[in-house]
Order: structure tokens, then sequence, then C-alpha cells
């Protein structure tokens, strides 16, 4: 760790634009709205809270059922318990503040998994090219608005990013430390969401590979194997208080349901709605293709090859007697270590027909793994172009999502790359989180001066859940009506459950007058019709 802090010292460069990033997320994380699943976050925070309260026979806060008979028991709340306590603890009166709260703590937890995303780059590479590796994920612009309220996939990458950290130092140098904060930063991301055992499994093959070489090696890492079990079983059951009552059976309920999800949910995707569990297969690489900066894509699509042909080209050519040469160096281990993330995890997604919804934010922690595979694109590129070359384009690129990011602030999460610029609404999802429902809530109450307003909500976006984040004041002055017949103004997010979005809007066009739109890539994302 202190070499960490030397790190950020001695690189100003880094430095100053990770402070630059810090201070910008504390000026802006009150400009985000509030999203769907933060409600029930919230509240399951709570429930877990209570558990403990009932454990050291505290009194418990009504409201709320017991954790064994809660439906999404089994769902970790790293995140959620914390900012339970701190909401509990100080008895932060106005649920504003505590939104607000969650906001500025979701950030600095990416802030921090951003960090050591740099540290990662920088154990092979110059500090300008982990600079560009670092900005590329700060400001990949769905990634720089989520970072301040997805408080599952955001957090979940991030400690997924950390342990990936200590992961890759404790192989460079076999110190207990770092296997002890491997596995703690293991255990927190597998408490956010299960997946995270991937990395503990992928630890344990690469040292059972190794032991092949010799018996004395075997040996060796056979007790740094049964450690590290050891450690991530522990950790993880004390950082999870589902598993106190019963361990086993818990996680194996955990994981059947896990694996087995059945959200019954519509996904809109390439004009058609589809369940979520039947989602086409490429949906998640489609998705990936059309959200993310071009520049990266290209980059990682020729690390990802490269990286491929050294992992195909080593194991054909391998000794028997040397099984641990699928990479020939640290270096190769790092990239075809990436490569195993997301091959493993983009087939089990789509050989198993993962339920999955509200675009790739599921797969979302594959997405250091990719931008380290785009910077070994670079890297060689750098045999082929001037380097100086490659850099302006990079930072061109970065420099280009800057723009984007501060032109359409804040409603960066539904960013869509010039691939499909002119197809975006009538092909995929816009708003699907309901994050900027707070702006159109907002805007009746600064331009309408009434004592009510009668809001009718044409789509399935919960607008009622921001209201958290009007002031208090104004809170109760916005009132849902059941009916459209009864509303003075109609509210629309676009995002609908069973018909194109282009045919659903036909409808409001046509029988209301359009009054506020918010615009984002030339596509309306929320809209206020008046009778």
């Amino acid at each position: 760790m202190n070499k960490i802090f030397s790190t950020i010292r001695n690189e100003k460069y880094f430095f100053s634009i990770l402070m630059l990033y810090f201070i910008t997320g504390l000026v802006i994380f009150s400009d985000y709205g509030i999203s769907w699943d933060e409600v029930n976050e919230r509240h399951s925070g709570f429930v877990t809270l209570n558990e403990i309260y009932k454990i050291l026979n505290l009194n418990i806060l009504e409201g709320y059922p017991d954790l064994s008979n809660y439906m999404y028991r089994e769902y970790g709340v790293l995140f959620n318990l914390p900012l339970a306590f701190i909401e509990d603890f100080t008895k932060i009166k106005d649920i504003k503040d505590v939104f607000l709260l969650r906001h500025l703590i979701n950030f600095l937890i990416f802030f921090l998994g951003s960090a050591f995303f740099y540290f990662i780059l920088r154990i092979y590479y110059s500090q300008t090219i982990a600079i560009i590796g670092f900005l590329f994920l700060i400001l990949s612009p769905r990634f720089f608005a989520e970072a301040f309220y997805n408080n599952k996939d955001i957090i979940f990458l991030s400690f997924y990013s950390i342990s990936f950290y200590y992961f890759l130092k404790y192989f460079i140098d076999r110190k207990n430390s770092f296997i002890f904060f491997f596995c703690l930063f293991a255990s927190m991301a597998i408490n956010v969401r299960v997946l995270g055992i991937l990395i503990v499994l992928i630890f344990i093959f690469i040292l059972f590979l190794e032991g092949l070489n010799s018996k004395k090696i075997l040996k060796k890492n056979s007790l740094e194997i049964i450690k590290c079990l050891l450690l991530v079983s522990i950790l993880s059951y004390l950082l999870w208080p589902f598993l106190w009552s019963n361990p086993l059976e818990n996680l194996i309920y955990t994981f059947k349901s896990m694996s087995s999800y059945n959200w019954r949910g519509l996904v809109f995707f390439l004009g058609e709605y589809h369940q979520a569990k039947n989602i086409p297969w490429n949906y998640t690489i489609t998705l990936f293709l059309v959200t993310t900066p071009l520049i990266i894509i290209i980059f990682f699509l020729i690390g990802i090859f490269f990286s491929s042909k050294n992992l195909i080209l080593n194991y054909l050519n391998i000794d028997n007697k040397k099984y641990s040469n699928l990479w020939k160096n640290n270096f190769q281990f790092f990239n075809i270590i990436a490569l195993l993330n997301i091959v493993i995890i983009l087939s089990y997604v789509i050989l198993f027909d993962s339920t999955l919804y509200g675009s790739w934010r599921h797969t979302y922690f594959l997405y250091p793994f990719i931008i380290i595979l785009s910077i070994y694109g670079i890297n060689i590129l750098r045999k082929y172009v001037k380097y100086k070359f490659i850099l302006i384009i990079s930072f061109f690129s970065i420099l280009s999502s800057l723009f984007w990011i501060i032109n359409n602030h804040p409603y960066q999460f539904v960013y869509y790359n010039v691939v499909v610029k002119n197809k975006i609404k009538d092909n995929f999802e816009l708003d699907y989180w309901g994050v900027s429902n707070k702006d159109s809530l907002e805007y009746l109450l600064d331009n309408f001066k009434k004592d009510k307003l009668f809001v009718y909500v044409y789509s399935n976006s919960p607008y009622y859940y921001s209201k958290n984040l009007i002031d208090k004041d104004k809170r109760e002055k916005i009132i849902f009506v059941k009916k459209i017949e009864d509303a003075e103004f109609v509210l629309t997010n676009h995002y609908y459950l069973n018909q194109n979005p282009t045919k659903k809007d036909k409808y409001l066009y046509d029988n209301f007058v359009l009054i506020n739109q918010i615009i984002v890539n030339n596509n309306a994302i929320n809209s206020i019709f008046k009778k």
C-alpha cells in the first residue's frame, strides 16, 4: 500500500489527473437522478441491518421483513449494509440526503477501483500508456455516469479490479500480504456478485498449473491453494450476514438462484422485444460494440487477436515436462489472464442462456480486461506505426469522449457510438433505468408555480422513485394519477415493455402538446406533454 501512495506522489501527471477527476466527482455527484434499483438496494441494507440488530439484542427498525423471508435475501449487501447503518446512526432526516450520500460513496469506490486499475497497467507499461488506459476507463461515457448510481455492477467492477491488482502482485512477488489482500477484495467482490468467485478459481488454476512442473512446487502451491480457499471462505462468511445462519446451505441457494434467475421482463433489442431469459446470444457483445468508444474497440480487437495467438501457439508448442509455458513471461501472463476472464464469462453467458437486461451491465466487470487488451493492441501497433501517431489518435479519442460527456451532462448513460448514431431509438433502449426522470419533474416544478401538479406516467418507469431527489418543500406538489384523463401533464422516458417506442410515442404526439424534452444523440430520452 505504501508503494501505491509513493507511486501517486512521484507521478505528477497521473496525480494531477486523478485529483481533477476526484474534484469533478465531488462537484457533480448531485447532478444525477435516481436509478430504478436504488430504492430496493437501500431496502435490502436495512433488512440485513435488522438481522444484525436482532443478533446483538438491539432495537430493530420497523417496516422491514425478516431476512429469512426476504425475497432478495441471497444478494450481498457490502455496499448497502454500511450505508444503512450510517443512515440509522446519523439519523439523516431527509431522503434526498440519503440518496445523495449513496451516490457520493458509489463514486468514491469507483474512484478507488479506477486508481488501482492504473496501478495494474503501471506494472507493465510507462506512465503515459497507463494514463491512456486510466482515461479510457473513467471517460467511457456510460461508466462515467454509472459510477455515481450503479451500486451493483460498478461496485463489483471496482472490487474485482482491486483484487486483480493483488492477484498480479502475488505472482510477481510471492508475499503473504498480497495473497491476503487478494482474498479480501475477492471476497468483497463475491459479496457484491457471487460471480466474483471466478478470479479465485483462476488464481487456483494457475497455482495448479505451476505445480505440474515439479512435486516440490506442487506441494508448496497446494498449501497456497488451501490458504487461499480458507481466507476467501472466512472473509466471505464474515462479510455476508446471509451466510451466518447456515453457510453451506445458503451459499448453495445463492448459486442456484443466480444461475437460474428468472426475471420475466422484456428487453428491447434490435427493434424487437425479447424475454430476458431468452435473449439473443449476441446481446452482450452487440451492446458492448455500440456503447463503447470506437477506438477502444479497434485497439481491443488487435489486442485480443495477438493475445489469443500467443495462447494458442504456446499451447501447441508446450513441452510435456514444462506445463507452465502457456505464457512465456509475465507480460504474456498479464494479457492471457485478461483474455481468460473475457472468454470464460462470455462463453458462460452465451452457452447457458443467462438472464440479461439493462445493456451489458452484468458484464461491466470485464471492461478493465477489455481495456488491458486495448492497451496491448496499442503496444502491438507500435511495431508497425509511429508511436506519436498512436498517442495522437488515443488522446484525440479521449478528448472526443470528454467533449461528449461535457456536452451531454448528466445523461452520459445513454451513450451510443457513431456506428449506430442514426439507428438508436428504433433498435435499442435509452434511459431504461429512469435516471433522467428527476429532471423532468424538476422542470415542472420550476416552470409551473402551482400547489399541485397532476402527472400521468406514460411509460413503465417508476417516476415516483425520483421524488426522493426532489427538494423536500416541493416534493408533495407532484401528484401521480392513475388515469391519463385526470392528468394535466403526461411524462414519458420512452421506456416501454411491449410496443415499439416510435409507435407508442405517436399517441402522445397526436393527442397532447409537447412542452419539453431532454435530447441526447438526437433522441428524446424524457418528454413532457400537456393537455
